[in-house]
């Protein structure tokens, strides 16, 4: 076979893998040698620009920004080492093949030491230049590759950071830690913080950041299952391991495979149950409720706690040993009293998500109302600021304000929505014998804002009689919300499909 036709062959095979927007930038001050590349570069269907100077071709360099350079060693103008160390610095992952005759081999052996991709011995022939340029276009495609990845690694890591609304130097050290043992999926995470701090928030950012992210991701509270169906709902059961058991069934730890196992309030597991798990994280396989062959466990497990695990420890309700498993990388979420900076984006990030979850505009916070709330101790952490703001939007309140004030607020503006609309509801009364005008409202006997939020929606809906509608109306939001409240809640039936049909699109009333 004749040199065209395996330079043919070369092309078609080249032209399935290779970058077909390269740029090739020859510098030589022979312009035979540069008529002659750039031939080769032409009849390949590759841009090519030549330079007969050192100086012109670190001119063309930042304007034609090239994928391979083909540099002389010898040039009239400059030294070929010192051009090369400076298209190095202009781009430090440029294949630059140098060129040099027989006597200059020594100082092309010295380019390739200094950052030079390859090098050609004049005189050379075109199947030469193919072949290196083959070599420094595969050296371009992988290049893109990895930086394709890498973009697409950052993307990941700041989609999964950005349910982490924070920029405090707390928060920033959180992220990094997750960021970091995400690569490493056997590794054991102990995530410690008070309550309403963000600790399923980490475990989800975390499982998102992991190379496990499409797998499930499997949450469970410790504190909020029955100690009897513990072992049966973290490691399933067997049929007939015990008198229900009716037919075998996979656990929760078995249903997280290939992807993360949270467990919530880790202190709760009795301590039975903990000698199991402490199996399953240090020998990576657990047994069924009643059965008799060990199950291989691939999966993250993530444990959390609102509690010293190491006081826990230390008053016998929590295993030494199974302590120190779990430390293997231990995060603490900061209280929001601790990151006052971070207030404000997360006041801004809540209100943009209500606003579009209840379509309306969002709540302008100002610098008083601002620094009011930044005075406020938060025992509830972010999630009572959340439920604080989620609160506001619903209700329709002006501004935002923490804890009781907030309920004295809601308390009072819809006393007034009472007093303003009777016929909304009929003809009943504000106030009824023996009692306040707000006894019937909204009776506060524990602040938390779900609390106060059901207990609304409970009253007014009883004043109501049941009518969905009515109490839609006089709670100022529309019946779609209303519907998923009373859901979230459990308060009363589903609405009768004709019913939730009647104004699901309507807007709340003004």
């Amino acid at each position: 076979m004749s040199y065209l036709e395996e330079r043919k062959a070369c092309v078609i095979v080249w032209a399935r893998g290779m970058p077909m927007d390269a740029k090739v930038l020859v510098i030589d001050d022979e312009q035979e040698i540069c008529a002659l590349i750039g031939e080769s570069l032409g009849a390949r269907g590759l841009t090519c620009e030549k330079a007969y100077s050192g100086a012109s071709g670190l001119q063309i360099m930042p304007v034609f920004d090239p994928d391979v350079v083909f540099l002389d060693v010898r040039l009239g103008d400059a030294d070929g080492l010192e051009v090369l160390k400076s298209l190095l610095q202009l781009r430090p992952n440029l294949s630059v093949i140098v060129m040099s005759g027989h006597g200059s081999v020594s100082v092309a052996v010295e380019a390739m030491k200094r950052g030079a991709f390859h090098y050609l011995t004049k005189p050379f022939s075109l199947k030469e230049v193919d072949t290196l340029l083959d070599k420094a276009l595969e050296r371009l495609a992988l290049n893109r590759e990895v930086e394709s990845l890498r973009r697409e690694h950052d993307r990941t890591v700041k989609q999964a950071l950005s349910g982490m609304v924070g920029e405090s130097p707390a928060m920033q050290e959180v992220k990094a830690v997750l960021a970091k043992v995400a690569h490493s999926p056997a590794t054991t995470v102990l995530i410690q913080g008070e309550t309403g701090t963000g600790k399923e928030v980490a475990a989800r950012t975390l499982h998102y950041l992991s190379e496990q992210r499409n797998g499930p991701f499997v949450a469970v509270n410790c504190s909020a299952i029955p100690e009897n169906l513990v072992e049966s709902e973290l490691f399933g059961h067997e049929r007939g391991a015990f008198t229900d058991a009716k037919s075998s069934r996979r656990g929760l730890l078995e249903e997280a495979e290939n992807g993360s196992f949270f467990l919530d309030e880790i202190s709760d597991l009795p301590l039975g149950l903990q000698a199991k798990l402490l199996r399953v994280l240090q020998e990576r396989v657990m047994r069924p409720v009643g059965g008799s062959r060990d199950i291989p466990v691939n999966t993250r497990v993530v444990a959390a706690s609102n509690r010293n695990l190491f006081e826990c420890v230390q008053n016998g309700t929590f295993r030494e040993d199974l302590y120190y498993r779990l430390q293997v990388v231990p995060i603490t979420l900061p209280p929001l009293r601790e990151r006052q900076e971070d207030l404000e984006p997360l006041l801004q990030h809540f209100i943009r998500q209500f606003a579009q979850d209840f379509k309306r505009p969002p709540i302008k916070i100002y610098p008083s109302n601002l620094e009011a709330l930044r005075k406020y101790h938060w025992p509830g952490n972010v999630r009572e600021l959340r439920n604080c703001v989620e609160r506001a939007m619903l209700l329709g309140l002006a501004t935002i304000e923490p804890g009781i004030a907030q309920a004295n607020k809601i308390l009072g503006q819809t006393t007034q929505i009472l007093r303003r609309r009777p016929s909304s509801i009929g003809a009943m009364p504000v106030s009824s014998p023996g009692s306040s005008e707000r006894d019937w409202v909204l009776r506060v006997k524990n602040p938390a804002l779900e609390e106060v939020e059901k207990e609304l929606i409970f009253k007014v809906l009883d004043r109501c009689g049941g009518n969905k509608i009515q109490a839609a109306e006089l709670l100022g939001i529309n019946r779609t919300t209303l519907y998923r409240k009373l859901a979230q809640y459990q308060i009363g039936t589903p609405p009768e499909p004709d019913e939730a049909e009647l104004s699901d699109n309507a807007p709340p009333p003004s």
